[in-house]
């Protein structure tokens, strides 16, 4: 009887599945007993499933809806057709396909799945939504006199509170003053505090966007000493916070979440991958190994509760194991980076819209966006190049001081924890990264930690930028980030990518900007990068171990002070591009820079490794100065300079077919459309020839890390590179003059194929590069 009765209400289920239009589902489905999955779970209020984004690995949802109490329609299509689905609503118990009511309150929906000897529950906990009505600031200043609050949109300019001083705020108790605000006045206003007229305190100072009003919730208090919004009173008891680490993603079996409470939460409670966590005040860890297998994905839900309120915290985790052989070995020297300008090297239709202005030459492409470098990865690779320097991708579209032009080139951000929607989504960063890993390719962020855009909100910890001017070593260019104020903010930065996302280094633009009040701030920083990279090395993670830290500082060599107390390792290398680039000595040249290390080219302090490189976004081109056309081998000879140079190396996009500046300002006008396609007989010439060097680099440590022996013949430069670990030696021969050149062995020729031995033929401006036997 049993049997019979099962068998009416699997055909019910099949029944019912087919009117719903699942017959392509069910058609399909094995019996496949001992599969308790599902294929598909809705819940439906006024014809929309409130449960986004199903996946049958999952078994947790948190979701809340507007307009409680309501109906439901609750229904299910498992994988297997033997399966029986049975749901309980708030303990209620319903068949599949029913209609339910959900109360005005907190329900509880159960999927409970049974085939053959499986089971799996899914749960889903459905809440009401809180609608937020106004909105209340709250400040102390502790000023003399009672505080105005001028509030305004920047752009286009929009007061909400009344002309400059703004409205006057109402007094509270222990200090403090209030002022609701109109409904306009949304997230992305901004508010000065004041003392209007004729008073003397102001925050922000004068020239200096005010703080976003960007707090969550119905209130923000903001504590002037603190710098920062919060969203209870600041000197009273706070509702828990939750600090997870990493917060979301991709996690190795051997790696540990860690889990900080704080706040003296009274109720802690959660689960992960459908199993109870047990979890208390102060630190927890998580094996995940005790709740995920390889390859799965689940969700990870807390909430923890006081007499203040309820915080929660929900992200979804993947473990993946799989070990990709790189061949890297994690040595800087070892970089050859591709540097894209992401606003205008590539635009995918599968990505975002991108910006439709940006500072650069005229009839060139503005709308590049995070897609179009993924679909151009292969490209990149078979250029022999190992990693990716993305020009920034933090949130700018707030920012830019409200001209377009600037937020698109992405130095001026208004949130440093968010990708610029315009470039894309997180999970396109994501995507980018792991498939630039698959690779054996490496992604680095470019920093901007010296000045920003209005960005004034709170980090996901809680830090603040101190936004007040801030003079620097270099008594110019003075930024709007000042330290120390700032240290733990950009530390939490640095932390959020490289942990979240396993990004492998960074270059800092502007960096001199963070040397200041006598302090090299990029010794701390570089000390958090190291600490993140070697914390992910022992979880046994490939990625996200490098550590890789470059500065922007386009003074000469002997004026770098980023690299002293014991700061950056790295800065690009702008005596060095313009000693290649001119070639004023010939090829002379050449020798001279590969066999000088970078004291002897004047830079002043113990252990740097410059970071050479021909032109970047903020240079002319080096084919501004040797054309494409007419002088082909002088294109190839620069290239093969950089990548026979012992350190890391840098090649600005477009330059490996001789690309051209367009038309535009000095440091702009090198932002021209990013091709990988369509080359002519030159343009491929060159191309073909910078890969082979940058591959050869690739296969021969000599060449990115060996010694060096110069060897002076009539216009001929031959540069003998050793590496003393492998005994790997390249003899690279710059060649000014079609001559012959005696190599005193046998070795392969790495740029034309074949064994030569005793003397090779070379032509002029071609070099070669021979791998001794």
């Amino acid at each position: 009887m049993k049997n019979i009765s099962n068998i009416t209400r699997i055909m019910r289920s099949l029944s019912m599945a087919l009117l719903l239009g699942w017959a392509s589902v069910t058609a399909t489905a094995a019996v496949n007993s001992g599969d308790a999955s599902l294929n598909r779970l809705e819940i439906k209020v006024g014809g929309s499933n409130i449960v986004d984004g199903f996946n049958s690995s999952v078994t947790a949802y948190d979701v809340t809806i507007e307009n409680l109490p309501v109906t439901a329609t609750i229904s299910a299509a498992p994988a297997a057709s033997d399966a029986i689905v049975d749901f309980t609503v708030n303990g209620q118990p319903y068949t599949n396909h029913s209609v339910a009511g959900l109360i005005n309150g907190s329900n509880t929906v159960s999927c409970k799945v049974t085939s053959g000897n499986a089971t799996k529950t899914y749960t889903v906990k459905v809440g009401p939504r809180v609608i937020e009505t106004g909105r209340t600031v709250h400040f102390k200043g502790e000023w003399n006199n009672q505080p105005y609050a001028y509030i305004y949109t920047a752009s286009p300019l929009t007061e909400h509170a009344g002309t400059w001083p703004g409205v006057r705020m109402t007094a509270d108790s222990n200090g403090w003053f209030t002022y609701k605000l109109p409904d306009t006045a949304d997230k992305n206003a901004l508010v000065i505090f004041n003392t209007g007229n004729g008073g003397n305190e102001r925050y922000p100072a004068v020239g200096e966007a005010g703080i976003a009003l960007d707090f969550d919730g119905n209130h923000g208090w903001y504590l002037l000493k603190d710098k920062k919004w919060y969203s209870s009173n600041p000197e009273g008891p706070q509702k828990p916070s939750i600090t997870v680490s990493p917060a979301s993603g991709k996690v190795k079996g051997t790696s540990v979440i860690t889990v900080d409470i704080a706040n003296d939460a009274t109720s802690v409670s959660g689960s992960f991958n459908g199993r109870q966590l047990s979890l208390a005040n102060g630190s927890n860890s998580i094996a995940v190994s005790d709740y995920l297998a390889d390859g799965e994905s689940a969700t990870m839900t807390i909430s923890a509760t006081n007499a203040i309120g309820t915080t929660e915290f929900s992200a979804t985790f993947n473990r993946d194991d799989t070990v990709i052989v790189s061949g890297l070995t994690g040595d800087w020297r070892e970089l050859s980076i591709y540097q894209v300008m992401v606003g205008s090297f590539q635009h995918s239709d599968r990505g975002a819209s991108g910006y439709s202005q940006m500072w650069g030459p005229e009839g060139h492409r503005k709308n590049g966006n995070i897609k179009g470098v993924t679909e151009a990865l292969d490209y990149i690779k078979d250029l022999g190049m190992n990693a990716i320097w993305l020009t920034p991708v933090f949130d700018s579209s707030n920012g830019g001081h409200g001209d377009e032009r600037l937020k698109a080139t992405g130095y001026f951000a208004n949130d440093y924890f968010k990708i610029d929607p315009h470039f894309g989504t997180e999970a396109d960063f994501r995507e980018l990264v792991d498939k630039a890993h698959e690779r054996g390719i490496y992604i680095i962020l470019d920093g901007v930690f010296g000045h920003h855009s209005n960005c004034t909100g709170a980090s996901p910890k809680g830090n603040y930028i101190d936004n007040r001017t801030a003079s620097n070593v270099r008594g110019s260019d003075a930024g709007n980030i000042s330290y120390p104020g700032s240290l733990n903010y950009f530390k939490e930065v640095v932390r959020y990518w490289m942990d979240n996302f396993g990004v492998d280094g960074w270059r800092l633009d502007q960096c001199y900007q963070v040397y200041q009040g006598g302090h090299n701030y990029w010794h701390d920083l570089r000390l958090e990068v190291e600490a993140v990279a070697a914390e992910r090395k022992a979880r046994g993670e490939q990625w996200g171990t490098l550590g890789y830290m470059v500065g922007e500082d386009w003074t000469g060599a002997g004026g770098i002070t980023v690299t002293q107390q014991d700061g950056l390792k790295s800065v690009m290398d702008f005596d060095g591009k313009d000693h290649l680039v001119n070639l004023s000595s010939g090829v002379g040249s050449i020798g001279w820079f590969l066999s000088n290390d970078a004291s002897s080219r004047g830079y002043r302090d113990a252990g740097v490794n410059p970071t050479i490189f021909l032109s970047n976004h903020d240079t002319s081109r080096v084919g501004d100065f040797v054309d494409i056309n007419s002088s082909p081998e002088g294109l190839m000879t620069r290239h093969a300079a950089v990548a026979a140079y012992s350190g890391p190396t840098c090649t600005y996009y477009g330059d490996e077919i001789g690309d051209k500046s367009g038309n535009g300002n000095a440091d702009n006008k090198a932002r021209t459309s990013g091709r990988i396609s369509g080359f002519n007989q030159n343009e491929q010439r060159v191309h073909d020839y910078v890969a082979k060097v940058f591959k050869a680099r690739a296969e021969n440590p000599a060449l990115w890390r060996g010694s060096v022996q110069r060897q002076q013949l009539n216009n001929v430069e031959v540069i003998t590179k050793t590496d003393a670990e492998t005994g790997n030696k390249v003899i690279c021969i710059f060649p000014q003059q079609d001559t012959s050149v005696s190599i005193g062995g046998t070795g392969i020729d790495l740029i034309n194929g074949g064994t030569v031995s005793g003397t090779v033929s070379v032509k002029a401006w071609t070099p070669v590069f021979i791998k001794m036997n």
